[in-house]
């Protein structure tokens, strides 16, 4: 924003900023340019950057403290913001730049102000075309070295310089004080600066050369710090960028799913209506015709008698006669009639709310939103600073449950629950679907979202294992997976991996935490592909599956019962519903995840499906102790 200042600028002052508009010379904060005499330049200790003086007063208000507009350092100044250094290297470059443009620049020698011509350099003054000429003829100063603007144009602006000279004593500044940092005259260091009371005092070329080692070694660190600051930045604005995605991601499921819902809803409501119809079309039909019918014998016994009340009361004993005998036997036919009848008493249909109470419960959890999160962990041993190594924390881990969602079995002493695969944590260039996993690489990867697992291609299930609350503190879900060799696998080579751990990781290893089942180029096993039972980093036992050859394929159904009570899991070969191994000493104090590695699609094909619920079946009577 540009801060307005009720100072004046002139037309010479406009044509100044136009001719040096390109160089940064102007205020940060009003953009004005700096002058000598009105925006004079301070330069602020906190950033080194400078600000032009006007500005600097708006910001302080007239109060002794100053907030700088630049990086918010807080300041005293007790002296004002003139107690501020000047940044006369700007000041020189204005100046400079003045000279190569052929612009006005005052004489600082007379009263009048005429533009200058020239400058002498032993006494650092611009000197018009009569002070140039006074100069030359003075005692004291013909023999100094006076350079006209003209021969100035074109040279570098490290050549020009400016007449640095004490405020205290007038003269020129040539020594340098270590002890109070500051360049200083000879009267400075024979007055204030004296060797003998303790200051350190050096030639200003002597400084400059200590001075500039250290400020370019400073200015290289900078430079470091500035690369691996805007390493940071782009990585948080990629955070930013995956967060603001993951919420569009999230809100596109969200009504994509209700979306779907709705539609379902709507279908069932149109087959319940139809329903309606349907099974009120046949009675209501006999109904109506029913009525028709007997609608049809009421009209005609009541016109028939009408008709023979109305012809008797006109009729005498004779007429009356014939009228009675050719109606006897149509009115006894009348008599003799009936309506057409239907088969009940009463009927109609209702809507019974069977399950929509259920619906509602369940509506009422229906989806949950969940935050994903990655962040640095304990690394195991041998595990190199340079790998990321990411622990993966879900808030809320568990989501509530709706009746009869997950399966008990063996007396209630055994808990299916009902899971799946969490596809918005799967790895983006895995398929996932429902129950279902798979390598195959997709032709759109899903998006970044920030949710994902980067560093390896895995996936979580869709809920953590509270097994502590548990019927009976056992539960068991199983996995069905296939396994296709592609090309020859090379030794100690992670396939696909099964792992049931309370702190899953995002990183370029296996879960070391917890329970993980692997298919792997086993070195016990030489050109076979084994499967290893592993908890906490300590390997229970491997067995052969396959030749580790190209077009060798295995199929597996392994069963995991966790078993609270006794803190261990069995893992079961549910193809012959043998035990393959019992893992002890497991400690079920927190929720355990369902993770697994699918590999790469290169080396072999991976599919893993998760059966669970009221999806899995069987015997299991023998696991119940």
């Amino acid at each position: 924003m540009r801060l307005h200042t009720p100072y004046e600028t002139n037309m010479s002052d406009l044509m100044s900023v136009a001719a040096i508009k390109d160089l940064l010379t102007e205020c940060p904060i009003c953009t004005e340019h700096f002058d000598e005499s009105t925006r004079i330049p301070r330069r602020m200790p906190c950033c080194v950057q400078s600000i032009c003086q006007p500005c600097l007063e708006t910001y302080t208000g007239g109060a002794a403290t100053l907030s700088c507009p630049m990086c918010r350092h807080r300041h005293n100044l007790p002296g004002g913001v003139k107690s501020l250094p000047k940044e006369t290297l700007i000041l020189k470059t204005l100046d400079y730049l003045k000279i190569q443009k052929g612009l006005h620049l005052p004489c600082t020698d007379c009263p009048d102000k005429e533009t200058a011509v020239a400058q002498c350099d032993n006494c650092g003054t611009f000197l018009c075309s009569l002070c140039l000429s006074a100069h030359k003829r003075n005692m004291v100063t013909k023999a100094h070295t006076i350079n006209t603007f003209d021969e100035m144009k074109g040279r570098p602006v490290q050549s020009f310089r400016r007449l640095h000279q004490c405020s205290q004593h007038q003269q020129p500044l040539q020594f340098y004080c270590y002890t109070c940092d500051k360049v200083v005259c000879v009267s400075c260091t024979v007055v204030d600066h004296k060797e003998g009371k303790g200051h350190n005092v050096v030639s200003v070329n002597e400084a400059h050369q200590g001075k500039a080692k250290s400020t370019n070694d400073v200015l290289g660190e900078l430079e470091e710090k500035t690369k691996r600051l805007s390493e940071t930045e782009s990585a948080l604005q990629k955070k930013i960028e995956n967060i603001k995605l993951s919420m569009k991601v999230a809100r596109d499921d969200i009504n994509k799913i209700f979306e779907n819902l709705t539609d379902r809803l709507n279908q069932r409501r149109t087959i319940l209506l139809s329903d309606v119809d349907g099974k009120s079309a046949e009675n209501l039909k006999l109904t109506e015709e029913a009525l028709d019918s007997t609608r049809q014998l009421l009209t005609k016994m009541k016109t028939s008698s009408e008709y023979m009340r109305q012809m008797r009361s006109k009729a005498d004993k004779v007429e009356d006669l014939l009228v009675m005998g050719s109606s006897e036997a149509s009115l006894n036919s009348m008599l003799k009639e009936s309506p057409q009848e239907i088969p009940f008493d009463r009927t109609g249909v209702s809507f019974v709310q069977a399950n929509v109470q259920h619906l509602q419960d369940t509506i009422n959890v229906a989806g949950m939103v969940r935050s994903v999160t990655f962040s640095p962990t304990e690394r195991p041993n041998g595990m190199p600073d340079t790998e990321v190594y990411n622990a993966i924390i879900l808030e809320p881990a568990e989501f509530p449950t709706v009746m009869e969602m997950d399966r008990s079995i063996c007396d209630q002493e055994i808990t299916c629950p009902t899971l799946e695969w969490d596809s918005s944590t799967a790895d983006n260039t895995i398929d996932v679907s429902g129950c279902v996993i798979t390598n195959t690489t997709l032709a759109v990867p899903s998006p970044d979202t920030g949710c994902r697992i980067q560093n390896i291609t895995s996936c979580l299930a869709s809920r953590p294992l509270m097994v502590k609350k548990c019927q009976g503190q056992r539960c068991m879900f199983r996995v069905k997976f296939r396994v296709c060799v592609k090309e020859l696998i090379q030794d100690n080579k992670l396939i696909q991996e099964i792992a049931l751990t309370p702190t899953p990781v995002d990183a370029v290893c296996y879960q070391v935490t917890g329970l993980s089942v692997r298919v792997v180029t086993c070195p016990n096993h030489k050109q076979q592909l084994c499967l290893c039972v592993v908890c906490n980093n300590t390997l229970f036992t491997d067995r052969p599956l396959i030749q580790n050859r190209v077009g060798q394929s295995i199929d597996l159904q392994l069963c995991f019962l966790m078993d609270g009570a006794n803190d261990k899991i069995l893992v079961i070969d549910a193809g012959d519903n043998k035990v393959y191994t019992t893992v002890t000493d497991v400690a079920f104090d927190r929720p355990m995840w369902v993770m697994m590695y699918v590999g790469y699609p290169a080396i072999s094909d991976v599919r893993g499906e998760l059966i669970t619920g009221h999806n899995i079946t069987g015997t299991f009577a023998n696991y119940n102790h």
